[in-house]
């Protein structure tokens, strides 16, 4: 999917139009690698869940300020219950809103 979206971006870019962003839906459920492969690619992730679980994770997507996209209500019932939510501790850790969108 990346590398298809890099070459339409490419296109769109010299015909002078708006390029698409990349922003898979991770993290949520299955592998770490997941994210890893988003870090490497992704210009912002929706969910990330799983960045509680590898902390080392989280704060290269800290300190690279890459958007996670998270909601308090998503998932609940399959996931985590909203009071086991990540949200206030990844603010915590350093992440603003902002860039939580």
């Amino acid at each position: 999917m990346y590398a298809n979206i890099a070459v339409v971006n490419m296109i769109r870019r010299d015909r002078g139009l708006n390029t698409f962003s990349f922003r898979p839906h991770c993290g949520e459920a299955g592998s770490i690698n997941h994210l890893v492969s988003a870090f490497l690619l992704a210009e912002g992730i929706n969910h990330g869940l799983l960045l509680r679980k590898a902390p080392a994770l989280q704060y290269l997507f800290y300190l690279s300020q890459i958007p996670v996209a998270m909601s308090p209500l998503s998932n609940n019932s399959l996931f985590s219950g909203l009071p086991q939510k990540p949200t206030p501790g990844v603010l915590q850790s350093g992440y603003t809103r902002q860039s939580l969108y």
